[in-house]
């Protein structure tokens, strides 16, 4: 490999300024010397008013040269901020990892562009460019100035609790939701000026976490679950428990000052397509309600809105409990009795250990296949979000950056291989516990299920090891005939006695809320959501959907924190009329992403 490390900045800076001048020169073939055959770009923003990928070289000339007289890029420069261009230590081609900056017509972006280096030139094999400010916008935060002076004779307290109140004005933005999306979004568009506020049902501040089932603990270090603006403390846990994020939530709406409306429940949603303003009708803990009407509505619910519930023969005969694991808290309650709980998911497993620990006989119904990973080959997935010490942000733009559909692909496979075989001992326990497993048909394993289906794995904190020592027992849905009232009736005629079902079944798609809260008409033009859509992003998260002012926030706690600040950004300049009016329509390059080809 060669040595880059005393040419690495002079490259980077000549490439940079060859792309800018093929960038103000734009022509076919520009980008010919500057890309290889299949290189990849994403843009969240900067290029494309949208989340965009494009797939090799020609894709990226097609897209880019349709964007970019309107746009406006330049200035093109190494970024001080980041570290310096430096060759990465892997790969059989030396390549170079380059931080860069950049502006544009309306604002300023940064991106990573990572360069080969080879006897036949410098070519870019990955391009990620972001918006990350608007010019026209300074924002609010960080405050320097003193609050007696800009509110004499006023309590502190007491402002901050006049402002939440919105008696005498309407919201720019209604946050929907009050987890960690709602409140990450809400504090970036806080930042940039925007008057919005969140609503959540729930009668306290952080009760999305907290009113989930007491054993429920992430899954995740916590180096990849920081919040935008407040990191965690050095004393927290390395796997949060939910009591704990419910109470960090309270702290960060209480500490960013951020206008929220507890016991407070979206009801609906019209747009008037003229003045570009919601009826939005929201209901209070006492039964009175209030139309708001705000110019964009986010909607920040997550995944856990509406139940599945699926159609179990003879369910309806069974003469003990049936619970959702929405509705979930303990296992305490099932000491001493036979549950059986159907899927094989997180919350299935999570729910089963939880009975067991709690005196309970947990029986699993599986009905497909599942992806199961242990704990440390899943961290191995997170990188240098492990350790705490890498900075986050840093880590950050490197995960965004690689989350291109077919460089995920080739990688998850990758780490699908090994893990396996890491895994392998566990793999060949459960098996032979009688539970059935995947590695994604495409043997891309958990992660791509996560981005595909958003469930469907699960990574063992406890629950695997029961299955294989024989705590909890595996059945195999295909096995099984119908529901009786003394519990489940198999297929050979016997009867598995039960008193009661807990189902792990998971959610529908959040389209089912979309329908529930704006109607059928604007549930089937937005369509569904999560999953991949024909370009490589995920469908109508963090982005424009064909509904104008609504807004998908989705995810778990790293794309809150991703796609919080462009998500403002977007809504920011909607709300100032920076955004071309060609870009919003549904037939520019821009909103209408050709089909990903991918093997």
């Amino acid at each position: 490999m060669k040595d880059l490390s005393n040419s690495a900045e002079e490259i980077a800076r000549e490439w940079l300024g060859a792309f800018e001048q093929a960038l103000r020169h734009f022509k076919d073939d520009v980008l010919t010397d500057l890309f290889i055959e299949n290189a990849t770009w994403r843009d969240l923003v900067s290029f494309t008013w949208n989340l965009r990928q494009a797939h090799d070289r020609d894709a990226i000339e097609s897209l880019m040269g349709s964007v970019v007289d309107e746009i406006q890029p330049h200035g093109f420069e190494i970024d001080p901020e980041n570290p310096a261009p430096a060759p990465l230590p892997y790969g059989e081609v030396p390549k170079l990892e380059v931080f860069f900056r950049f502006e544009t017509k309306v604002g300023v972006g940064s991106g990573i562009v990572l360069l080969q280096v080879t006897d036949t030139g410098v070519h870019a094999e990955s391009l990620f460019t972001r918006l990350d400010s608007l010019h026209e916008v300074t924002p609010e935060w960080p405050r320097t100035d003193r609050f007696d002076e800009q509110h004499p004779g006023v309590r502190w307290r007491d402002y901050i609790e006049e402002q939440r109140l919105f008696k005498d004005r309407e919201p720019e933005v209604l946050v929907v939701g009050g987890g960690q999306h709602g409140v990450m979004t809400a504090a970036h568009l806080a930042r940039l000026g925007i008057d919005g506020l969140i609503i959540d049902k729930h009668p306290n501040v952080g009760d999305a976490w907290r009113t989930r089932y007491e054993s429920l603990i992430l899954h995740q270090p916590h180096g990849m679950l920081y919040y935008s603006f407040m990191k965690y403390p050095e004393n927290f846990e390395e796997y949060i428990p939910k009591d704990k994020m419910a109470d960090w939530i309270a702290a960060y709406v209480s500490s960013l000052d951020l206008n929220f409306w507890t016991s407070t429940e979206f009801i609906s949603g019209e747009y008037n397509d003229e003045t570009g303003v919601w009826d939005a009708v929201v209901r209070f803990g006492d039964g009175t309600t209030r139309v708001l009407h705000p110019k964009h509505i986010v909607v920040a619910t997550g995944g856990s809105e509406t139940a599945n519930i699926p159609d179990l023969p003879g369910v309806a005969d069974f003469s003990g409990s049936v619970k959702h694991s929405k509705e979930y808290k303990s296992g305490a309650e099932y000491a001493g009795k036979r549950v059986l709980v159907v899927g094989t998911g997180t919350s299935a497993h999570d729910m089963a250990l939880d009975v067991f620990n709690n005196g309970g006989t947990p029986v699993m119904l599986q009905r497909s296949p599942v992806i199961v990973v242990g704990l440390q080959t899943a961290n191995a997935l997170y990188g240098d979000y492990n350790g705490r010490k890498v900075a986050t942000e840093l880590v950050d733009n490197r995960y965004l950056s690689g989350l291109v559909l077919p460089v995920m692909i080739r990688n998850f496979r990758g780490f699908t291989v090994a893990g396996n075989a890491a895994d392998a001992e566990l793999h060949a326990g459960l098996r032979a516990a009688g539970m059935t497993l995947t590695s994604e048909p495409d043997e891309t394993g958990w992660f791509m299920r996560y981005f595909r289906t958003g469930g469907g794995y699960y990574i063992n904190v406890g629950a695997s090891d029961a299955i294989i020592r024989g705590d909890i027992t595996v059945r195999q849905f295909e096995d099984a005939n119908k529901f009786v009232p003394e519990g489940l009736e198999l297929k050979t005629g016997e009867v598995l006695p039960f008193d009661a079902v807990l189902l792990g079944t998971g959610y529908k798609n959040q389209r089912t809320g979309l329908e529930r809260y704006f109607g059928k008409e604007v549930a089937d033009a937005v369509g569904d959501v999560w999953g991949f859509d024909a370009g490589g992003e995920i469908n109508n998260g963090w982005k424009p959907t064909a509904q104008p002012g609504l807004w998908m926030m989705i995810g778990g706690i790293p794309q809150a924190r991703w796609y919080s600040p462009v998500v403002a950004l977007q809504i920011k300049a909607e709300l100032e009329g920076l955004v071309p009016s060609e870009f919003k329509q549904a037939d520019h390059i821009t909103r209408t992403p050709e089909l990903v080809s991918v093997g």
